[in-house]
């Protein structure tokens, strides 16, 4: 009797361990099977851009040591009529003291692109998969350089991305798509507002 006892209770105890691990796998499953990122949105789905101002940002920034002419921030933003914009911006401390003046008048580039690049920007972010990309994309193997941080407006919300020395071919292809537009003139903007911010700011 006790043996019968015995066994009924071994019985019991496996079919309780299979059916644990038979719910763990299909929870694994699901896990993989979910297609979407962290922001609970599916990765492959177009992107909902805002219809008016900009709808993709650009920051650009030296990621070497150096003095506040070598730092000043540099935004870049196209909107959905095709304007470009390229600008600096004051900066201020957690203490609210100001570090950079920056006043009105300050260098700016302000251009039109066409209907079609600004399409071409959109399905550049679209199909690079920018919902997907990590956060932070900086390559810690590199101690100096350069940094940038993409931002994505959609209607809602928005979403930043960014790091230092990125080697993450997809940030890295809508970085350049973005910033095509205005590398032309990047140069000499750089140039005058370097000047601009040096006497302001003596």
């Amino acid at each position: 009797m006790k043996k019968r006892i015995t066994l009924t209770a071994m019985l019991f105890m496996c079919s309780f361990v299979f059916m644990a691990c038979s719910n763990d796998t299909n929870n694994g499953n699901n896990e993989v099977n979910n297609p979407q990122n962290n922001n609970g949105q599916d990765e492959n789905e177009a992107i909902n851009f805002v219809d008016e101002g900009p709808f993709v940002k650009l920051e650009l920034y030296s990621a070497s040591s150096g003095t506040y002419l070598d730092h000043f921030p540099k935004h870049i933003t196209v909107s959905n009529d095709g304007s470009v914009h390229v600008f600096t911006k004051e900066v201020v401390d957690w203490t609210g003291e100001v570090e950079l003046k920056v006043e009105e008048d300050a260098p700016t580039i302000q251009k039109k692109i066409s209907e079609n690049e600004v399409k071409e920007i959109k399905q550049v972010i679209e199909e690079n998969r920018f919902l997907s990309i990590p956060e932070d994309v900086t390559d810690y193997d590199v101690m100096d350089g350069s940094g940038s941080r993409i931002t994505v407006y959609e209607k809602g919300q928005e979403r930043k991305v960014g790091g230092e020395n990125s080697s993450n071919e997809r940030y890295n292809a809508i970085e350049d798509i973005i910033f095509n537009k205005v590398k032309d003139e990047y140069k000499d903007w750089v140039t005058e507002t370097k000047e601009y911010l040096m006497k302001l700011n003596e």
